[in-house]
């Protein structure tokens, strides 16, 4: 059971203190870029001005994460095969953001960052054995103090009460990988079908209104082991992947048929999304936590809410915009202080506001052992900047136009010498920001069980 949290509590524990290895990785990226921010580039305001939204508040909220699914891996992001049957047909009542990235191309920090409303730098939970910090408030704390019930099923150890993530939850159920039903050689967490008896059982019998539901389910994470009766494209790689794929496709989609017969879909927002992608050697590697490249960083969001008018968005949105977003929907007022580096996307979702200010993101990767990268987007164009990564690429950069080079396969560069010395800026003024509010994150030491659950999720060797 995760830590529950007073007002009074939060209120004493909002001091902020640096990292050393921010410290560190703020040095490594200030040799990179020249010139000055320009006032108002890389802020993302609080979003007190906004128009008021027409629909009805809906009680719960609910948030469905898939691991490592990757933005085009679903029918209705444009993916060849017929990976999504169900949810392409439940997108057309809801609202797809097209431009949704994490803030993190690796679970743990993601997860965070959609619980707090914080970057990766500033909340500090970036490497492997890092823990959330005490001084984070987070999403079920909040929705905790205002009365929701609160629960989380989660199969990745990654994201576990052991790092910090179980706070202000009534109930969290890990799916202990030794105590799975059907064990699979390789395999180190539940998959979607073994959870599905107890999410399925809490969708029709659930805690008292209102309540806030958090499942992270792994598949299509590796090792890529779909049952035989989903392995529909192929034996290589990608093809198991999109098998698994396939698989979540049919348990995601049957939570939302429940969620519809029990009427609990016309009295909560419900949002699917992921964590990070997967790369497949579009740029020269395998798996996650090694890049910032669209790959790994871009990721489905889709949203379903009573009123919510149905259709896509192109804004940018971040997972970091996910918490505030959240209270916006319930019409709860944010604290002072919470989700501060996230706005609500809410009256973009409503069709009230213009999707123009809208126009940037940024994400970041500090895993040593694996790689340190960056990334900012401006409208069609991203800058990436790699410390280094496994692949041996060190202390390079690119500039790419994403939106007519969706896989970033044609560095401009050295054609577009102003831009590229622009955005590498912008995105270097941005992390300063990022890391001068920085939290010292704890540790835990990865022996044991611990350590063979994370070498199992390709995390430690």
């Amino acid at each position: 059971m995760g830590r529950k949290t007073t007002w009074s509590a939060w209120q004493r524990r909002r001091g902020r203190r640096l990292g050393g290895l921010s410290v560190l990785v703020l040095v490594l990226l200030a040799g990179c870029a020249g010139g000055e921010h320009r006032p108002g580039a890389g802020e993302r305001s609080r979003d007190e001005g906004a128009p008021p939204t027409a629909a009805p508040p809906a009680r719960n909220l609910i948030v469905i994460l898939v691991d490592t699914w990757r933005f085009d891996a679903a029918g209705f992001a444009g993916a060849k095969r017929a990976l999504t049957p169900e949810l392409d047909r439940w997108v057309r009542s809801g609202v797809v953001f097209e431009q949704a990235t994490t803030p993190s191309g690796w679970t743990r920090p993601a997860v965070v960052s959609l619980m707090t409303g914080l970057y990766p730098a500033t909340h500090g939970v970036q490497d492997k054995d890092h823990v959330a910090p005490g001084e984070l408030t987070t999403l079920a704390e909040v929705l905790s103090a205002r009365g929701y019930r609160t629960a989380a099923f989660v199969t990745n150890y990654a994201a576990s009460a052991d790092f910090g993530l179980g706070q202000g939850f009534d109930s969290f159920r890990f799916f202990e990988p030794e105590k799975a039903p059907r064990p699979v050689p390789k395999r180190k967490y539940w998959s979607i079908p073994e959870i599905d008896p107890e999410v399925s059982a809490f969708l029709e019998a659930p805690p008292a209104e209102p309540f806030f539901l958090y499942v992270h389910t792994t598949d299509p994470h590796w090792p890529y082991v779909p049952p035989p009766e989903y392995r529909l494209f192929g034996t290589d790689p990608r093809a198991l992947y999109d098998g698994e794929v396939r698989m979540t496709d049919r348990f995601v989609a049957s939570w939302l048929e429940r969620l519809r017969r029990s009427g609990l879909l016309e009295r909560s927002v419900v949002v699917l999304t992921a964590d990070h992608g997967e790369e497949f050697f579009e740029h020269g590697g395998n798996g996650h936590g090694t890049t910032v490249f669209e790959e790994c960083i871009r990721v489905p969001l889709v949203v379903w809410a009573p009123g919510l008018p149905a259709g896509r968005r192109t804004a940018q949105v971040s997972l970091t915009d996910l918490a505030p977003s959240l209270l916006e929907a319930a019409r709860i007022p944010r604290p002072a202080g919470f989700a501060d580096q996230g706005r609500s996307f809410w009256p973009v979702a409503m069709g009230v506001a213009p999707e123009d200010g809208w126009s940037w993101s940024y994400s970041e990767l500090v895993y040593p052992d694996k790689g340190v990268a960056f990334a900012y987007r401006e409208g069609p164009d991203k800058v990436v900047r790699i410390v280094h990564d496994k692949t041996g690429r060190k202390d390079i950069s690119y500039l790419f136009r994403v939106s007519e080079d969706p896989f970033e396969q044609d560095d401009l560069k050295a054609r577009e010498p102003g831009r590229f010395h622009e955005l590498l800026a912008r995105m270097d003024a941005i992390r300063r920001e990022h890391v001068s509010r920085a939290l010292e994150p704890e540790r835990r030491e990865l022996e044991g069980r611990a350590r063979e659950r994370m070498k199992g999720l390709g995390y430690v060797q």
